[in-house]
């Protein structure tokens, strides 16, 4: 098996060449010789360029929750969240242009798009993780989406804001975060009303099933259960 550092050899090299290319035009062979492996070693590494895509946001969400700052918890979690999220595109900065060579790919194809949001919102779960806000269950998983769906919305501003410091991208941040946390007191007035459902639901899928084999007795007759004689 390749070594770690083999691995993210290859996820550079795809990186790199996604600056400039399209992802559709990036080969196998390509990779391999950017990276200076045998193609054998590309698959070894990875299924296909969507889990090189994977293992590159991954890499990201680590290096965020490395810069976790502890003292940041004593703020509220908008703030907190504010910085995770600013921390997340000063990391991806380098990687501009392989990100904007990505969206003119995914704003074309369906199929890419919906793999895309699926990774986007894993990461906005270690995003939340990194700002001290972890839920479960309905809340977490519409918390995580809501997130999703507002930074990719930020990405198409922060690929157009070259801006010192960014300042669009941080007027966006801000009032994302706002319409966020409406969106959050809605969610938790729907979570309490779900709830019963949720439980009852619970329970009857929790309810034991009829061993296979056993049909179910016929009624009694009114003579205590004999069959009337012919």
């Amino acid at each position: 098996m390749p070594t770690e550092k083999t691995h993210q050899k290859v996820i550079a090299s795809f990186i790199e060449l996604l600056e400039t290319h399209r992802i559709e035009e990036i080969t196998y062979t390509a990779i391999a010789d950017n990276a200076g492996v045998k193609i054998e070693v590309v698959r070894a590494c990875c299924n296909g360029k969507l889990d090189l895509l994977a293992a590159f946001m991954q890499d990201i969400d680590q290096k965020v929750l490395k810069e976790r700052d502890p003292d940041l918890m004593d703020e509220t979690r908008r703030d907190r969240l504010f910085d995770v999220l600013m921390c997340r595109l000063d990391i991806m900065e380098p990687h501009r242009e392989a990100i904007r060579n990505l969206r003119k790919t995914v704003v074309k194809d369906p199929a890419l798009a919906m793999h895309m949001h699926k990774l986007v919102t894993r990461s906005m779960k270690w995003m939340l993780v990194a700002a001290g806000i972890e839920e479960f269950g309905l809340r977490s998983v519409g918390m995580s989406n809501a997130l999703a769906l507002g930074f990719e919305r930020l990405v198409r501003v922060w690929l157009e804001d070259d801006a010192p410091g960014h300042p669009k991208v941080m007027v966006a941040v801000d009032d994302m975060l706002a319409n966020g946390e409406k969106w959050v007191g809605r969610a938790c007035r729907v979570e309490k009303v779900a709830a019963p459902f949720i439980e009852g639901l619970g329970r009857l899928c929790q309810r034991p099933s009829r061993p296979a084999g056993k049909s179910t007795p016929p009624p009694e007759t009114a003579n205590g259960g004999a069959e009337a004689s012919p």
